[in-house]
């Protein structure tokens, strides 16, 4: 089954790698040019008999001051090519064992093939404002979603319970605790003695095992603990929060009134 595959080759081993592939059995079967906006891209295509395989060097970038090295003492046949692409491209090529000087073609203008119309430079610079145009789109999407994300964790920090974070702050502490410091859980509790004895624990044992209720939070407290997150926050990224918080505010205001 014929297979095809492309190598990007830096200039400087385009000679060497070449030479490889003449040891290899590789047959020779074109080279081509293009112009890009970077310079001239050259295509070697070769082709293994014995594997049914096309393999395609790929050089890029190609300028005025760049010495292509001929392959024409490993593959003769390849000096049409190479005039031909001096004669349309101005690519350079040095150790040419035939060499046209220039005259393989008979051109009007020099370096034909490396003009660019209007036309196309137009359409160049109309698709190279789509690219711009989509990654802004793309940026700034993914902006505001990390603007929401960072205004939704910040609000439900603000919702936190204060049972919640008082829970949290004593299963900090028994972890940080060394074992015999750790607070009393239900087997070195009262209660817990009595049910590993097998005796039911006094209503005395259990309301002093239990921890008593923590009362909730106020709506000023929530917010100086809220204020506090804020301060020890990135200040742009402590602003948009505000603003966010804010304008739910206003949101649920609006709401209420509706709702008299």
């Amino acid at each position: 089954m014929y297979t095809t595959s492309f190598v990007d080759v830096p200039l400087e081993e385009l000679l060497t790698r070449v030479q490889t592939l003449k040891h290899e059995g590789m047959r020779f079967v074109q080279m081509c040019a293009e112009t890009t906006e970077q310079g001239i891209d050259l295509l070697y295509t070769f082709y293994d008999e014995t594997r049914e395989h096309a393999l395609n060097l790929c050089v890029y970038g190609i300028d005025a001051e760049s010495r292509v090295p001929s392959i024409q003492g490993l593959y003769f046949a390849a000096f049409s090519y190479e005039n031909e692409t001096h004669d349309l491209y101005g690519v350079r090529f040095i150790n040419m064992k035939l060499d046209f000087g220039g005259h393989f073609f008979n051109v009007a203008t020099s370096e034909p093939m490396t003009i660019i119309t209007p036309e196309i430079k137009a359409e160049r610079e109309k698709l190279a404002k789509k690219k711009a145009l989509a990654a802004a789109k793309a940026e700034a999407a993914a902006k505001k979603a990390r603007e929401e994300a960072e205004a939704a964790q910040a609000e439900r920090a603000l919702h936190t319970s204060g049972a919640e974070a008082d829970s949290a702050a004593v299963a900090a502490v028994n972890a940080a605790a060394p074992a015999g410091d750790a607070a009393p859980t239900d087997s070195g509790s009262a209660a817990g003695a009595a049910k590993a004895a097998g005796a039911p624990a006094s209503a005395s044992a259990q309301a002093k095992a239990a921890p008593a209720p923590k009362p909730a939070m106020t709506a000023e407290e929530r917010a100086a603990k809220m204020e506090a997150k804020l301060a020890a926050m990135d200040p742009e990224k402590a602003a948009k929060v505000r603003a966010a918080l804010a304008a739910k505010a206003a949101k649920d205001a609006a709401a209420g009134k509706d709702g008299e």
